[in-house]
């Protein structure tokens, strides 16, 4: 790429930085353009929608009060804190974990969680950044199931130069090529493993895009396969507590479901990585989560990070210095996290509104036909557009040429939804979708988006 003015002094790192796609793509500049030019309803009703960030508005008002008045707050937060955060912060984060996330109650009080296995930091971003470096050299390989967060490329190759490798888990009906279920098949990790120095694994579970949870028997045999490889892996559980649609795993084994014009997916009851080690995580098994999603406050910038391992804590408190989160936030955090009744209530009622504007989104999709994947977690929707991709040539070079064809059309329509291919989908043709928006954006955007659907889809 040409970056148009005099670069020869910049190191490698620096020109690896401005070159990555992440930086110069159109689909990332366009939610630039939409903040120019947001909708509203009654000042700019041909302004641009976008539902491609994954932020959670919902609970705002729930969670005001807490943010507004902090009785903790004293003179040690205008100071320096402790490397991983203030004692008082992980302990609250250590308590969270123990008693609203994992459901495993040790037998050995050894597994436990206990605050110096917990380091805070400004967001999960840096973190997941930073446990890239760690385990991987430059040029080594990460490999994590697809489709997947799309940022995890950039977390992983932009300054370390390591390699992510997705992990295909999409399984199709042979007859009517509906998308049926996520399964991660361990012979795809055998392979990838055989051609790529694989040194990690990381899991985002409940996943993003999809919002599927996969089921905990498939998460123990990634564990085995791990520990056998001596291959770290990493749980990336950031909607732990944002999930609405919940069964019992150990009765239903998966439900299927199916809602006019939604595939069949299964529902599978979620299980922190703490859960299926039954406590004991040992030396290859970390969990990295945040506030943002599950607490609907993305600027805040806080992340958390769990690990039994003392050496990969050792490295992780070392280096905080360079992620410190804000003594503002913690104090804030530990008035949230540490006040039982206001938190449990605060939960359910997150957890009830992220189900209603699910419901308001999909009640929508099925009034206007446009076909999606149903999601039990987090704050988004696939939609399934496959049926537009006819109308636009095939580019024997880029499979998802006819995909962007799309989300063009989608874009001068004034509608972002991610397509896709950032998300490493294996067949083009499918779009995130936020719905954790006030309705009245989520339904113009519906709207929108089904003026585009029916206008290129073939029959």
């Amino acid at each position: 790429m040409d970056l148009g003015f005099n670069v020869k002094e910049f190191s490698k790192n620096g020109l690896r930085v401005l070159n990555t796609p992440s930086c110069n793509n159109k689909i990332s500049m366009a939610h630039y353009t939409a903040m120019s030019d947001l909708y509203d309803p009654k000042t700019n009703k041909n302004g641009y929608i976008s539902l491609g960030i994954a932020e959670n508005v919902l609970s705002f008002d729930v969670m005001n009060d807490k943010l507004k008045h902090d009785p903790n707050f004293c003179q040690k937060h205008t100071q320096y804190c402790d490397l991983g955060g203030f004692v008082e912060c992980r302990k609250a984060v250590a308590d969270l974990l123990q008693n609203y996330i994992f459901k495993t109650k040790p037998q050995d009080p050894k597994n436990s969680v206990t605050w110096n296995q917990v380091l805070v930091s400004n967001g999960a971003t840096p973190l997941l950044e930073n446990l890239f470096n760690l385990f991987c050299d430059e040029g080594e390989c990460a490999i994590i199931p697809s489709p997947l967060f799309p940022n995890f490329i950039p977390f992983a190759n932009q300054r370390f130069g390591v390699k992510v490798i997705p992990a295909k888990t999409e399984v199709y009906d042979r007859e009517s090529n509906e998308l049926i279920d996520f399964k991660i098949d361990l012979d795809v990790f055998d392979e990838l493993y055989r051609k790529n120095k694989v040194k990690m694994v990381v899991l985002n579970n409940p996943n993003n895009p999809t919002g599927f949870i996969f089921p905990s028997n498939e998460i123990k045999k990634v564990v085995d396969w791990c520990r056998k490889k001596r291959v770290h892996l990493l749980s990336d559980e950031i909607y732990a507590l944002s999930i609405f649609d919940h069964h019992d795993e150990d009765k239903m084994q998966g439900v299927l479901e199916q809602s006019n014009g939604s595939s069949l997916i299964k529902t599978n009851s979620f299980y922190s990585l703490y859960d299926i080690c039954k406590g004991d995580m040992g030396d290859y098994c970390h969990i990295v989560s945040g506030f943002s999603k599950d607490f609907c406050i993305n600027g805040f910038r806080a992340g958390y990070f769990y690990s039994q391992n003392p050496n990969v804590l050792k490295y992780m408190l070392v280096t905080s210095n360079y992620y410190c989160c804000s003594t503002l936030v913690q104090s804030a955090l530990i008035n949230i996290i540490s006040d039982k009744i206001y938190l449990e209530n605060y939960l359910k009622e997150n957890q009830k509104r992220l189900k209603e504007s699910y419901d308001f989104a999909v009640k929508y999709l099925n009034e206007f036909n446009i076909p999606f994947l149903k999601s039990s977690s987090g704050l988004f929707i696939s939609l399934d557009l496959r049926a537009c991709l006819p109308s636009f040539p095939i580019d024997e070079n880029d499979k998802f040429s006819q995909e962007i064809k799309i989300w063009d059309h989608l874009f001068e329509n004034k509608i972002i939804v991610n397509p896709g291919k950032l998300c490493y989908f294996n067949d083009p043709g499918f779009f995130r979708l936020i719905f954790t928006l006030p309705n009245d954006f989520v339904y113009e955007g519906i709207k929108r988006i089904s003026e585009v659907y029916n206008k290129l889809k073939k029959t």
